[in-house]
């Protein structure tokens, strides 16, 4: 499979809140409750809006978003996101990896976080990176690459 990205366009808000939706719906039960899709809304909005985006395209066909801040002394994913029906299929594996190699290069660490009930933060282990702490909500890693050569 074929995993590439293109920029965000104002037309790919709703297909972004989808996926958002799906992605998010089962993880946010688990750890919050019944699912709220207003409020759900709001915390897509909010992202949506603040952030530079990409769509993840598997074999030219969108399935995702991902959104990576460099803040100068290191690479933030602030999202990564694919639609269930394409998660498990090395997809995310394979945009973490880019991330991985574009901080190797620069000499910088990689940051994340993910919700404390997501079956993410296995993936993220198994890529290098080291739980850094919890907040009331979330998991918070680092990866090293420059360390991990």
């Amino acid at each position: 499979m074929r995993v590439t990205r293109r920029p965000a366009r104002g037309a790919d808000t709703e297909f972004a809140r989808r996926v958002h939706h799906a992605a998010y719906r089962e993880v946010c039960e688990a750890q919050f409750g019944p699912w709220d899709e207003a409020a759900q809304d709001r915390f897509f909005e909010g992202d949506w809006r603040d952030a530079r985006f990409e769509i993840v395209l598997a074999d030219g066909e969108p399935c995702g978003y991902l959104s990576v801040d460099d803040t100068g002394d290191s690479l933030y994913v602030r999202e990564i996101v694919l639609d269930p029906g394409y998660q498990g299929r090395c997809i995310g594996s394979t945009l973490l990896r880019e991330v991985l190699e574009r901080a190797r290069s620069r000499g910088v660490p990689v940051l994340l976080g993910t919700h404390l009930k997501n079956r993410a933060g296995e993936l993220y282990r198994r890529l290098g990176f080291r739980e850094t702490g919890r907040t009331d909500t979330h998991m918070l890693f680092r990866c090293d690459p420059a360390q991990a050569e």
